[in-house]
């Protein structure tokens, strides 16, 4: 039992760190178990999988084809994973046997992993048909260094470059003009005093005759016009301000209460 328990923890601690090596980039093609032909075309195609690094943060990346524990057999050209998605190669048949223990290794040439080391993404392995060479001697051609393409490192460099979009102006419209002070005028609480003579009526419309016929106006204040008369009705209206010579017919109009001091 306690075997069993072991061995369990074991296996998904190895995947658990398998999921880890291959986190970032995932290299799809070829797939386990797939074959490809020496001197043939052959395709390899990769994702983000989501996980960190992302494809950004890998870049510019070589490529090579390997076997057994990191062996290298034959080197690839470089390629900007970010850019690209895809790459094909030709395996060269001299660069080692017919096998099923190759597999592809895409290695940033700028990001490191663990360790320190350069972050590495993994193909399954995969089968290689039409080969005549071996192992054991390697191909020294095959494995000749490829220079990374000055043009990749240049469309990394210079990718992030900051550009301004318009998309609209907004308009703002402009406030209405102000009216001119003879249609903008502030109504002013006016309070008008009528005195009429003795002789008049007694009624709430003043007389024609009367003797002193003054209406004041003024703002917030109350105008008394002081006068012997023996009767005085008062009128609050609301006015505009006007000169005293016109405001007799103003005083004249309309309705008329207030309180009669009677002598």
């Amino acid at each position: 039992m306690y075997t069993t328990f072991v061995a369990l923890a074991l296996a998904v601690f190895y995947l658990d760190a398998a999921v880890l090596v291959n986190a970032g980039l995932f290299v799809y093609q070829p797939f386990a178990g797939s074959t490809c032909r020496g001197g043939e075309t052959c395709l390899i195609s990769w994702v983000d999988d989501g996980s960190r690094p992302l494809l950004s943060a890998i870049g510019v990346a070589t490529v090579g084809l390997y076997t057994g524990k990191q062996q290298l057999v034959q080197t690839i050209s470089p390629v900007d994973v970010t850019k690209a998605h895809s790459l094909t190669f030709t395996p060269d048949p001299a660069a080692g046997p017919n096998s099923d223990t190759y597999y592809i290794a895409v290695t940033s040439t700028t990001l490191q992993g663990n360790n320190s080391a350069l972050y590495t993404g993994w193909s399954p392995n995969f089968v290689l048909t039409g080969m005549s060479g071996s192992f054991d001697t390697p191909l020294p051609s095959a494995l000749s260094s490829i220079p990374v393409p000055v043009s990749l490192t240049q469309s990394t460099s210079t990718e992030s470059v900051t550009r301004t979009v318009t998309v609209g102006v907004l308009s703002t419209p402009s406030p209405p003009p102000l009216s001119s002070s003879s249609s903008v005028s502030t109504r002013s609480s006016s309070s008008s005093i009528t005195i009429v003579p003795p002789s008049s009526s007694t009624g709430v419309t003043p007389s024609s005759s009367s003797t002193s016929l003054r209406s004041l106006s003024s703002t917030s204040k109350l105008s008394t016009v002081i006068s012997s008369s023996s009767a005085i009705f008062v009128s609050s209206s609301a006015t505009s301000s006007a000169s005293p010579s016109a405001t007799a017919a103003s005083s004249t109009s309309g309705s008329v209460g207030g309180t009669s001091l009677l002598p």
